[in-house]
């Protein structure tokens, strides 16, 4: 069995928390759709979200520790402490995934990604043999109208790429890299662990919201807009950027699939 696990941010310290309530709804709606029901939605939140759904496999737990205190003039740390409060949700919800559903693997979501309605099948039909996989190939969603990027990076860029043992996940966290803290790029947690790739475009990256703890919206701006693109040097930047991803069209296919 599969058991996903959302860590959600605390209304204290949300720029948006209606906003944050209806991102992770539409979360919850993607993976709710998967085609092999034999899976559990862990949210692990301070806070139960203000949303108008519910669902059989959905349930919410509190960490038993306060949500992070956030200081004036001090971004850097405040980020650090969002990312240090994120990790430490997802070692409450896979604990409790093991506890109470004695779960074969677990998958690490952030809160406004959308999750491909194959995962489940694909994992429960795979033997529990394998210490897991990683999403490397996936999409970002930059809220254009009619396109997506394709990026066989995933797992570099975006938290919703970790298929794992539940005993293994101890291996994504390095006290030595607190700036990361939980760091989701890894595929080779030992010399005898290495986690196979995802043979499908799994996940959509949801980043131009303004509630992501990375990727701001002024980062995504970053990545879109630096410069001045008309001038010789912002093409060769924008050839730079675009030339490791492929655009993808919005079919019904695709917005059936993960449920968006």
């Amino acid at each position: 069995m599969l058991t996903f696990v959302i860590p959600v941010k605390s209304k204290s310290v949300s720029n948006d928390w209606v906003g944050v309530c209806q991102l992770l709804e539409t979360t919850l709606k993607s993976i709710c759709n998967q085609t092999d029901s034999n899976y559990e939605i862990l949210v692990v939140c301070h806070e139960i979200p203000e949303i108008n759904y519910d669902h059989e496999k959905l349930h919410f737990i509190h960490p038993d520790f306060p949500p992070p205190l956030e200081k004036s003039n001090d971004q850097k740390g405040n980020l650090l402490r969002k990312r240090i409060d994120k990790g430490d949700k997802v070692k409450v919800g896979v604990a409790y995934a093991v506890e109470k559903f004695n779960t074969d693997y677990v998958m690490l979501v952030d809160s406004d990604d959308f999750i491909s309605n194959r995962i489940s099948e694909f994992v429960n039909n795979s033997g529990n043999d394998l210490p897991g996989w990683f999403v490397g190939k996936g999409y970002l969603n930059l809220n254009w109208k009619y396109v997506l990027l394709v990026t066989k990076q995933f797992n570099y860029l975006c938290g919703s790429s970790v298929i794992v043992k539940p005993n293994l996940i101890q291996h994504f966290f390095d006290k030595g890299k607190i700036d990361l803290y939980l760091d989701h790029r890894l595929t080779k947690l030992a010399p005898d662990i290495e986690l196979k790739k995802v043979p499908f475009s799994a996940a959509i990256y949801n980043m131009r919201n303004g509630e992501n703890i990375w990727m701001s919206t002024q980062n995504v701006k970053t990545f879109g807009q630096r410069g001045n693109w008309l001038s010789l040097q912002g093409l060769k930047r924008m050839y730079g950027r675009l030339k490791n991803y492929q655009f993808r069209f919005i079919t019904p296919g695709l917005r059936k699939e993960f449920n968006f």
